[in-house]
């Protein structure tokens, strides 16, 4: 079943508000599109593109950062947000050694914290949002974690 959701257009997604127009941030498995949520896909702006298999996307809105994983490259990257579409911002490696599949990925904007799950490792990870601090916060009992979210305000 995990194939068949990364494949999915609405993999991963999560709302945001900028200027008061509902955005929806959503991986597509072969780039990052950004839709207004109001008016449909129809207008959908290709913010990263050219990517392998983009399994989870996240947003630092303070930052201007994007942040997604992909599970082929085995890799977490970051990217400045432009809405403008111009989709040619330099794309930065967070996060490549000893990931396997990494499924999930949550931004902390309060901690500056970046969050992830690996399916094949079984592991829950944080680091900070440059990669740097990386420590594994669960790895027993886990079987096949894939999705994370969390809730930065209350900790």
């Amino acid at each position: 079943m995990g194939a068949l959701l990364r494949t999915t257009l609405l993999l991963c997604s999560f709302c945001l508000l900028i200027q008061g127009v509902p955005l929806l941030l959503y991986a597509n498995r072969r780039d990052l599109r950004l839709v207004d949520a109001a008016h449909g896909k129809a207008n959908a702006t290709v913010v990263v593109g050219g990517l392998e298999d983009a399994a989870a996307v996240d947003y630092v809105y303070a930052r201007g950062l994007v942040y997604w994983s992909d599970v082929s490259e085995e890799a977490i990257k970051c990217t400045a947000f432009n809405r403008s579409g111009d989709s040619s911002a330099p794309q930065t490696v967070v996060v490549v050694s000893g990931l396997a599949s990494p499924d999930g990925l949550a931004c902390d904007w309060l901690g500056g914290k970046l969050y992830w799950t690996d399916s094949e490792t079984n592991r829950v990870e944080v680091a900070e949002l440059d990669g740097s601090l990386r420590k594994v916060l669960f790895w027993r009992e886990l079987d096949q974690p894939r999705a994370i979210a969390l809730d930065p305000e209350r900790g």
